[in-house]
């Protein structure tokens, strides 16, 4: 970690409000008063956080008002502190910049009060260019500020934290070694860690590489063509995965700290000490959650979840499209033919071939001897009006056994998707009126991601991105993705200053565009380099590396470049289970005293002892033509 400190810091760090840090989502427009300027999400009278920091900027840099405005900040700001100094995006310290520009011009309205700049980063972690993440800005900011304050005669302090209080010093010194002369690009000159807990054995473990299959997968002419079969590279990674989590849980154990003695003991592996780290959502990493879920292993399922993509929720959707309308012949169509019911192609076919001439389909199952799906459709649709979103598709999973019936189908990894619509169908109901129709153009047009804290998953496996991991930490990682990636520039419009440039084929690139190509490429290449080092140092004790596919020959792959750093540290051939692996280790664990896990007991909840009820009174009910007296107006009513 990289940090550095403008005049020395008081005991107490204020962190005064700024919109480089307010992670507010949405602020009503007049929230800021910024010279106008359109915007495509104004008409809603609402701002995101990019365009937060964007009128932040033009409110202090607006000739109009900036003075004014920073003459009143000048009052009330005396320190400022910078966190996640890396992620920091140039706009953002544009921001910075002018908030701090009086701290360092002599004095200010409180000269008796000493004000501070606290910033901290660590370039090798800056893994959000998405986002606009610039670690050279953090070069240069921190060039600013030390010119800045060395012209008044301020001290400037840039100081380093180079000790590790996770890893063990087997994953320290592979990732010292790992990223060296042309790997270490982008980072800090001089890369070297320090284990805080030296005495904490640990290991690195490389597995040997699952090649691409090359041989035709022979299957069923039925069989969805996109379908990976038992042949391919990837499947064969996650049983792997499932199998070797399988073989730690049941005969490997992990050290841990004796907190009395400082001394370490060793545990029996859980499932909960597991965390696997994947560079994107691919094939992969559905695969693991799938294998791992087949082996009866205990885990949390994808940190990120799009409830709309789940073949489960596709076919309770259709069902309950179908119940809004009967004449949704295409939604009765995929209701029907889904484990719902069950229905076979040729039963699908019969029923619709031999149905008169516009006739719905509806109409046609009515009259049809399939009593059963009948009379599942007609307790749904007698319900559909009068039950809410949630009860209709409990009724479907719980009464008329849906739940059972989609997981024997589809897998254990379905219920991910049947729970995330179900606490979907709950925030619905929420918003407004919980109509039906209401909740399917709600599920149409809204974009429903799920994310998980991960974080709170309890003892359970985790599979998630490098970007989610970011600050989670984990015994046991396991980086199975580790192969070579195409290298291309995904954004249609190449960064350049004053212009705009879009992407245009290699044949009809011109050079000096090439040339920026490149650079973007590069800067690419660095942010995937400091990936892998946040990757590698979430592990606490045991670091594994693998891979499915390519590999390449070179340092294009991360498994290339993770071998060579472990061949410069003498690694070793071992086992693990029945696999033969290349081992880099610092002491062992394997000799010490076993002790048995604490155990986390739930906080005991007292039921509080209730007496019987009351008798309550109700007093009787009043009605208008109960009440005594003439009911009818004294005297003739005609000619008024």
């Amino acid at each position: 970690m990289r940090g550095w400190t403008v005049s020395p810091p008081p005991n107490s760090i204020c962190s005064p409000w700024m919109p480089m840090i307010a992670p507010l989502p949405f602020t009503p427009l007049a929230a800021l008063s910024c010279p106008p300027t359109r915007h495509a999400s104004w008409p809603m009278g609402t701002l995101d956080f990019d365009d937060l920091i964007s009128k932040a900027r033009a409110l202090l840099t607006d000739p109009a008002v900036a003075q004014w405005v920073l003459f009143r900040l000048d009052g009330g700001i005396d320190h400022v502190l910078v966190d996640e100094a890396q992620d920091t995006s140039p706009a953002q310290w544009d921001v910075v910049e002018t908030l701090t520009q009086e701290f360092a011009t002599g004095e200010g309205s409180r000269p008796n009060r000493e004000r501070t700049v606290f910033v901290v980063g660590d370039k090798k972690q800056s893994i959000y260019s998405f986002q606009g993440a610039d670690p050279a800005a953090f070069d240069k900011m921190k060039a600013h500020f030390r010119a800045a304050h060395k012209a008044i005669g301020k001290p400037f302090e840039a100081t380093s934290l180079d000790h590790s209080f996770r890893s063990s010093q087997a994953i320290l010194s592979v990732v010292d070694a790992t990223f060296t002369g042309d790997q270490a690009a982008g980072m800090d000159a001089a890369l070297t860690h320090i284990a805080f807990k030296d005495q904490m054995p640990g290991r690195v473990d490389l597995w040997p590489v699952i090649e691409a299959a090359k041989t035709e997968d022979h299957r069923p002419w039925y069989q969805p063509v996109d379908q990976p079969g038992e042949a391919d590279h990837h499947v064969q990674m996650a049983q792997r995965i499932a199998d070797q989590i399988s073989h730690m849980i049941a005969h490997e154990t992990i050290p841990v700290e004796d907190g009395n003695t400082g001394t370490y003991k060793r545990r029996r592996i859980t499932a909960g000490d597991v965390l696997i780290l994947v560079q994107r959502r691919s094939d992969l990493f559905a695969e693991i959650i799938r294998a791992c879920k087949a082996a009866g292993l205990n885990i949390a399922g994808a940190d990120r979840l799009r409830v709309g993509a789940e073949l489960a929720v596709k076919d309770l959707a259709a069902l309950l499209s179908f119940l809004a309308l009967a004449e949704d012949d295409l939604s009765l169509a995929a209701a029907l033919r889904s484990p719902l019911f069950g229905w076979s192609e040729q039963d699908l076919f019969t029923l619709a071939h031999h149905r008169a001439d516009k006739e719905f389909l509806w109409e046609a199952l009515r009259k049809s001897p399939h009593h059963e799906t009948r009379a599942v459709l007609d307790d749904l649709r007698g319900k559909a009006d009068f039950l809410r979103p949630y009860d209709l598709i409990a009724r479907i999973l719980t009464r008329h056994d849906g739940r059972r019936k989609l997981l024997s189908r589809l897998g254990p990894e379905a219920e991910d998707g049947i729970d995330a619509l179900l606490s979907q169908a709950l925030a619905y109901e929420q918003t407004g009126v919980p109509s039906l129709t209401g909740f399917l153009t709600w599920m149409q047009t809204d974009d429903l991601e799920v994310k998980r804290q991960m974080d709170s998953q309890g003892d359970k496996i985790r599979v998630m991105t490098v970007h989610g991991a970011k600050g989670l930490e984990a015994p046991i990682v396991i980086l199975p993705e580790t192969m070579t990636r195409k290298k291309d520039f995904k954004g249609e419009i190449l960064p350049a200053p004053d212009c705009v440039i879009w992407k245009t084929t290699s044949a009809a690139t011109p050079a000096s565009i090439v040339t920026l190509r490149d650079a973007v490429l590069a800067k690419q290449d660095e942010e995937r380099l400091r990936l892998l080092y946040v990757a590698m140092t979430r592990a606490e004790k045991w670091l594994i590396v693998g891979a499915s596919g390519d590999v390449g020959d070179g340092m294009d792959s991360w498994y290339n470049i993770v071998a060579a750093g472990m061949k410069d540290r003498q690694a070793e051939t071992a086992m693990s289970g029945d696999l033969q692996v290349q081992r880099v280790a610092h002491l062992d664990w394997d000799g010490l005293d076993l002790v048995d896990k604490a155990a986390v007991t739930a906080p005991e909840v007292i039921v509080p002892e209730f007496g019987p009820l009351p008798d309550i009174v109700r007093s009787k009910t009043i009605s208008p033509s109960e009440l005594p007296g003439a009911k009818v107006l004294p005297g003739d009513s005609r000619g008024r």
